[in-house]
């Protein structure tokens, strides 16, 4: 491991890839949304996979991910969208699929590439020992629309991991894939991953996203028929959409007779509706107050339905009343404790 450099270097950006941990929460009264990963418990998985605590920061890509060169030997995995993840022909060998969903040995001079996605949007990738960047507020995560937290991706960058990023890839490699025959050899392992891996965790019918709502407070006064037609199509998300929201298309909703509204608090989830009748519902970086009436709010468990819509994907909306909100935050959070008991029992590292 002598010589290896502890970094990872961007040779080609993705569509949207940038730096991601679990936000900055509490900031609200600054005007700073939370932030951070699009979906929290993917990143949280991600890490528990390469033994890293949950708030290590790692990547978030969107769509057609980067090419990236690891300087040095990395225990990595990725969770999310079907993302085809390729090692390149290079200084560290030929060509290789790379599994997701699984931790993974990569040796240093490997050449990685993450392929547009064949179902979902966006991934998360975890590295032993997680990024060394700057914490800003807390938070080393970018919050690309206050310009918060490192930019996003480009190439040419180098992202500096953990000094002791080669020795605790080894460590933790070996502690899954069991002790090198040969210390010596490169790498030192007949596997470079488990031969299991973490379930899917996509929307069942992407591209369809079937998305539990709450009423919001001011649904009542849209008429009738706009809340038929709010309900009755599904809605196709627009190319406009980023971090900050997804916006909708389809057939406008009648907004003639809704009043001026002040600005009030909003949250992830919070679904507006705008003069042209569209729907705009909010994502992790958007703005903490705003003025357009609040139709609908997202149930809390869908996070990670919104976190995989796409530009073209159509969302549907399902009515949900506060007890079966409930009930299915707590059968999510539920479902995360046994997967990541799950990796705890198959991955048991060492105390680092």
């Amino acid at each position: 491991m002598s010589g290896q450099d502890a970094v990872i270097e961007v040779l080609k950006a993705g569509l949207l890839d940038s730096v991601q941990d679990l936000g900055r929460p509490g900031q609200a009264r600054l005007a700073l949304s939370r932030g951070g990963a699009m979906d929290r418990s993917a990143m949280t998985l991600a890490n528990a996979l390469v033994g890293n605590a949950p708030d290590a920061a790692g990547l978030e890509i969107t769509g057609p991910g980067p090419t990236l060169r690891l300087h040095c030997d990395l225990w990595i995995a990725t969770v999310g969208a079907r993302h085809a993840v390729s090692r390149l022909p290079g200084e560290a060998g030929g060509a290789l699929a790379v599994p997701t969903g699984r931790p993974v040995f990569v040796p240093a001079g490997s050449v990685l590439r993450w392929q547009a996605p064949s179902a979902g949007w966006r991934s998360w990738i975890a590295m032993a020992g997680g990024l060394a960047l700057p914490a800003v507020m807390a938070s080393r995560s970018a919050h690309l629309a206050s310009g918060i937290g490192p930019a996003r991706l480009e190439a040419g960058r180098r992202l500096p991991l953990h000094p002791r990023a080669a020795e605790l890839s080894h460590r933790r490699a070996a502690a899954v894939l069991g002790l090198p025959d040969d210390p010596d050899a490169t790498p030192p392992w007949r596997r470079t991953a488990p031969r299991w891996q973490v379930t899917e965790d996509l929307p069942p019918d992407w591209p369809l996203i079937e998305l539990p709502v709450l009423v919001g407070r001011h649904h009542g006064l849209l008429s009738e028929a706009a809340r038929d037609a709010l309900f009755e199509q599904d809605w196709t998300v627009g190319a406009q959409s980023n971090r900050q929201g997804l916006r909708l298309h389809g057939r406008a909703l009648d907004t003639r007779g809704l009043p001026q509204l002040a600005s009030e608090p909003v949250s992830v989830g919070t679904v507006q509706l705008p003069p042209v009748g569209e729907p705009v519902i909010l994502l992790a970086e958007h703005q903490t107050t705003g003025g357009y009436p609040r139709i609908l709010e997202v149930a809390s468990a869908a996070e990670h339905l919104l976190a995989q819509a796409g530009a073209g994907c159509r969302v549907r909306f399902r009515r949900v009343g506060l007890d079966e909100a409930d009930a299915l935050a707590r059968r999510r959070a539920r479902e995360l404790e046994l997967r990541l008991a799950g990796v705890r029992q198959a991955c048991p590292y060492p105390d680092d």
